[in-house]
């Protein structure tokens, strides 16, 4: 067992190349800073963890209370402090990183695991802290604007637990449609005043007010709004899910937190992934600025990544490579659909053109037997689609550094903003005000707005080059799977798990 724990910790500090002695001796060091605190102190802030959505129980377990309650002296006393110390610094080491490693959740997350203080970077922390367990543990926590809406949310929603005030809303036999009373509504009027939503009424009527904010909660189900409430149906479902489900979804997401930097730069792009909405936050200038608009994001057997990353360049007309998994899973198969004699028209009326590995040689489309390709290998081509207003990038793509094929782009489905569910990409983020984005990015550049849209393709325009536009200072984008949001309307919004995240952390365990 000693063994294992050793091991555990070579992982969570990153020195498995140390020996089971090399690495108790280095955590010695770390249990030494600690030992500093005072047990009361270590107490109350072990207890008071569930603020930042963690079980304050595994860190001040019930034994410990017990040895405590019992005044515990001699050889107990010294066992009561020794618990303490390596609990605390368990919580430490789960304030700093997380609870789940994202290292082990699966391709969809492209995340390292952050690394931990050295002993002495610990001691100056905590001399930092004025040797106190609150403040040392408070500056582990993340900084970052999701996470601190994340935990007035859980403090929200906690405090209706605690009272009591969430109950189990009365069920609904037959349709409520808008403008007509029904014995119900009081209660879901409360419980859509208790997610933020502005309801002034408490009567049976369901009001204009009210059919906003169902309109809203549908919305955020990815349906076609449409102002109703159906007996068994997923807005009802929505809005009685206990406060117990939404705390752990919301606990969740903090924890999702923690795989990022503690704070974001001054300027940074955030993507929730779950909720297919970008923000720009720029706190550089003499007022703040930010940005927010929808975006399409992958679809469940495409998911955009979990990830860190930044935009270096723009590019205006970009051509659009067909990455492998399009190649054989949708085009393969579009043209096997086709008559020899069509297959032509099929490349020419989209602009497409197959080339070689290494892009120095055309191949013709018509020499290629497609009804034969094994579409489960790689094909020793590529399909490249000419710039034009109507590529499948739209006129502008934002190069991100990462080698897994993901950036962010204009699309020529430009509609699909106007839909709920956006979860209908290949894995690449679709934004919706793109022209906007490339105009901040660039600006101290010479590629003012008017020069960008000048270069850009216009209907009915196909080009034979891209161009690129290179930023002044690269901008950090962050995207994550959340599933609730505090939103600047005080509202508390949730998504489903569709990428199934959640579920893979409440497995890993530690909840």
């Amino acid at each position: 067992m000693r063994t294992l724990r050793m091991c555990i910790l070579c992982v969570v500090f990153g020195f498995s190349s140390l020996s089971v002695g090399q690495t108790e001796s280095y955590r010695q060091e770390f249990i030494k800073v600690i030992d500093a605190l005072n047990l009361e102190d270590m107490k109350v802030t072990m207890k008071g963890v569930g603020v930042h959505g963690l079980n304050p129980k595994k860190y001040w377990t019930d034994d410990m209370d017990l040895l405590y309650g019992g005044q515990a002296s001699g050889a107990a006393s010294w066992e009561l402090k020794a618990a303490a110390n390596e609990n605390y610094l368990q919580l430490l080491l789960d304030m700093n990183a997380g609870l789940v490693n994202p290292e082990e959740m699966g391709v969809d997350v492209k995340l390292e695991k952050k690394p931990f203080l050295t002993p002495s970077q610990l001691q100056v922390r905590l001399l930092a802290a004025g040797t106190a367990a609150g403040p040392l543990l408070e500056s582990f926590a993340p900084q970052t604007a999701p996470y601190i809406a994340l935990k007035e949310s859980l403090r929200r929603i906690a405090d209706y637990c605690a009272r009591n005030q969430w109950p189990d809303l009365p069920s609904v036999k037959k349709m409520i449609k808008p403008g007509t009373k029904h014995p119900a509504i009081p209660a879901i009027k409360d419980r859509l005043r208790q997610l933020g939503y502005v309801i002034s009424t408490s009567d049976d009527n369901f009001d204009p007010e009210t059919v906003n904010a169902i309109n809203d909660v549908q919305w955020m189900l990815r349906m076609k709004p449409d102002g109703m409430i159906s007996p068994n149906g997923k807005t009802m479902k929505y809005l009685d899910v206990s406060c117990e489900s939404r705390m752990r979804q919301i606990r969740l997401d903090m924890d999702k937190m923690r795989w990022f930097p503690q704070q974001f730069e001054d300027r940074y792009i955030f993507i929730n992934l779950g909720m297919a909405y970008f923000s720009l936050v720029d706190k550089t200038g003499p007022q703040l600025f930010t940005m927010s608009f929808r975006t399409i994001n992958g679809r469940n057997q495409r998911k955009s990544p979990t990830m860190k990353d930044k935009i270096v360049y723009v590019v205006i007309n970009p051509f659009w490579v067909v990455p492998p998994t399009i190649f054989r899973e949708d085009k393969v198969e579009e043209i096997r659909n086709l008559k020899p004699s069509e297959v032509r028209n099929y490349f020419d009326t989209r602009y497409y053109e197959v080339w070689n590995q290494s892009f120095t040689r055309r191949i013709d489309p018509t020499t290629i037997d497609w009804w034969n390709l094994d579409s489960s290998a790689d094909a020793n081509f590529f399909i490249r689609q000419k710039p034009h207003y109507y590529n499948a990038l739209g006129v502008l793509k934002f190069m991100l550094t990462n080698s897994f094929a993901i950036y962010l782009h204009d699309t020529n489905q430009r509609e699909l903003f106007q839909e709920p569910d956006r979860l209908l990409s290949s894995g690449c983020v679709r934004l919706e005000r793109p022209m906007d984005l490339a105009e901040y990015l660039l600006k101290e550049t010479p590629w003012s707005r008017d020069v960008i849209e000048r270069y850009a393709a216009k209907p009915g325009e196909v080009l034979a080059n891209d161009t690129r536009a290179y930023l002044k200072k690269p901008m950090p984008v962050y995207m994550a799977f959340l599933t609730s949001q505090l939103s600047s309307d005080g509202v508390i919004r949730f998504a489903d798990d569709v990428y199934g995240q959640n579920s893979r952390m409440l497995q890993k365990g530690g909840w």
